[in-house]
C-alpha cells in the first residue's frame, strides 16, 4: 500500500463540507415552503371569513324583506377585526326587481383583498 499500510476510515473535511452545504439547501427550501404555506393558509382563512360574513350580511338584508335603494357601509367588528363592509341597494333593470352587492374588504400584507357577492331579488 502506497499510504504505508494504514486504513482510510470516515469522510475527508471535502466531502463534509459538501454534504453540509447540500443539507443546507435542503433544509432552506423546506423552511421556504412552510413560510408559503403559511401565507396561503392565512390568505385562505381570510377569505373564507369574507365569504360567510357577505353571505350573512345578504341573508339578513333578504330577511329583512323591505328593500331601501342605496349604500351603507360599516366594520365587522370582533368577527374580523380591520375589515369593512359596504352594503348597496339599486333598482334594476327589469321591473320588480332590485340588485343587492354585498363587498367585504381587508387589509392583508399591505394590499387592500375583496370579496364581492351580488344577487337580484324581489321586494316581499
Amino acid at each position: 500500500m502506497s499510504d504505508g499500510g494504514r486504513k482510510h476510515a470516515g469522510f475527508s473535511l471535502v466531502e463534509m463540507l459538501v454534504a453540509l452545504v447540500i443539507f443546507s439547501v435542503g433544509v432552506m427550501a423546506t423552511i421556504e415552503v412552510l413560510g408559503l404555506c403559511l401565507r396561503s393558509t392565512g390568505t385562505s382563512r381570510d377569505y373564507t371569513r369574507a365569504v360567510f360574513l357577505a353571505q350573512e350580511l345578504m341573508e339578513r338584508t333578504l330577511a329583512e324583506g323591505v328593500l331601501t335603494t342605496g349604500e351603507e357601509s360599516d366594520q365587522f367588528g370582533p368577527e374580523f377585526p380591520g375589515a369593512a363592509w359596504t352594503r348597496k341597494i339599486e333598482e334594476s333593470e327589469m321591473a320588480g326587481l332590485y340588485e343587492l352587492q354585498v363587498v367585504v374588504r381587508w387589509q392583508d400584507r399591505g394590499a387592500e383583498r375583496t370579496f364581492e357577492l351580488t344577487t337580484l331579488t324581489a321586494e316581499r
